[in-house]
Parts: C-alpha cells; structure tokens; sequence
C-alpha cells in the first residue's frame, strides 16, 4: 500500500513535469510541503510509533535509538532545520558564496548524525542477538535512505546544477526517500504487529559481528 501511493506521486510529479498536468506545485516531489512530504511525515511518524511499541515490550534500548533518527528526519523535514542551519551559515560567511549554504547543511547534519550513530551503535552492541539482526537491516535501510537522500542532493547542486538535471535526479533523488522509507515502515511494522522475526542466520551474523567488534 505504500509503494503504491509512493508509486502514484512519482507519477503525478513526472507528469506535472513533462505534460504540464497538473498544475499545482503540491505534486513536484521537490517543493516544500508536497503531498510527497507530508506523506513521508506519516510515515516517520508511524515508524517512531512502532519503534517505540518495540522498546517498550522488548526493553530493548536500540529501539529507541532508531526512534531518535526517524525523530530527526521528521523534525528536519518539517522545520528545516538543515536548510536554516545552511542560511545561517551564508549570513555568517557570505564570502563564501552559494557554497555556504551546503556546508551549514553538511555540518548540522555531521554533527547529529555522529550523535545518533553513537546511540544507535552503543545501543546495538547491547541488544540481543534478534535486536542486532533487526538493527542491522535498518541500518541498511537507513544508509540507503542517506545515499539518496544527501549524496543524491549534493550531485544534483554541486555536480549537476542545470535545469536538464532538475526533473530526473529530483525524481531518483525524492522518489527514492519515498521509496526507502516505505520500506523501513513495512519491516518495523511486520516486526511489531505482524510477528515477523529476523532469521537465525542473519542473527548469527549479528552475533558474530558484534564479537568481532
């Protein structure tokens, strides 16, 4: 259900850009408060929701970790909190050009994502070896999720700024943190309500892994 709403906006986008159908900007994947962003707000939503039902009932701190980096992306998205942090970086260093204001972003986001991968990290090692295991497919999904999200937007500004670009890498670039997105919701939700537990193999992994560390 979620691939296909997630399906349908790429679509409305696509054609709002190519045909000229429709009209309002509510449709581009890449404008502030989009059906496309008010959509990924439900869905973080529904992910801090059912990390917080895991740590909960399973008393596992990872849980709330990863409820923390979904918190982030949506108070980012719904404050812009990076794209503040890179207008108060121009304003410090106007010197610096349209360069500033990516590096505000990148710093905002380096230095809270430090801060959550220590959690996540230190929380992980600690976990039962079923946690671990489900810990590692979200940090899959979540470094997937980073690549598109961040290294997707820097290409697009920095490498590939003209209007050519504009349409396709928004569509790989937002399409693809729907995408993701839904995925992360889907897994945590077969986690939580349906029952869904990792397999023995990749707990095994986990286990070693975290031995090795």
């Amino acid at each position: 259900m979620l691939l296909s709403i997630d399906a349908a906006l790429i679509l409305f986008h696509l054609s709002m850009k190519y045909l000229g159908h429709p009209e309002e900007y509510v449709f581009d994947l890449g404008a502030d408060r989009s059906y496309s962003e008010f959509f990924q707000y439900a869905k973080n939503t529904w992910a801090i929701m059912l990390l917080g039902l895991l740590f909960f009932r399973r008393r596992a701190a990872v849980y709330g970790a990863w409820a923390l980096v979904c918190g982030y992306f949506l108070f980012d998205d719904a404050f812009q909190l990076h794209e503040s942090a890179g207008m108060a970086m121009v304003a410090a260093a106007p010197e610096w050009g349209a360069a500033a204001q990516h590096i505000g972003e990148l710093v905002l986001m380096g230095s809270v994502g430090i801060a959550l991968v220590a959690a996540v990290f230190l929380t992980h090692r600690r976990a039962s070896a079923e946690d671990r295991a489900v810990s590692r497919l979200l940090t899959v999904l979540f470094a997937v999720l980073i690549l598109v999200g961040v290294g997707l937007d820097a290409a697009h500004h920095l490498l590939l700024p003209q209007p050519v670009f504009d349409a396709p890498l928004t569509t790989v670039e937002d399409g693809g943190e729907l995408i993701v997105l839904s995925l992360v919701v889907a897994f945590v939700f077969a986690v939580a309500i349906c029952g869904h537990r990792a397999s023995a193999s990749t707990a095994r992994i986990a286990d070693v892994d975290s031995a090795r560390v």
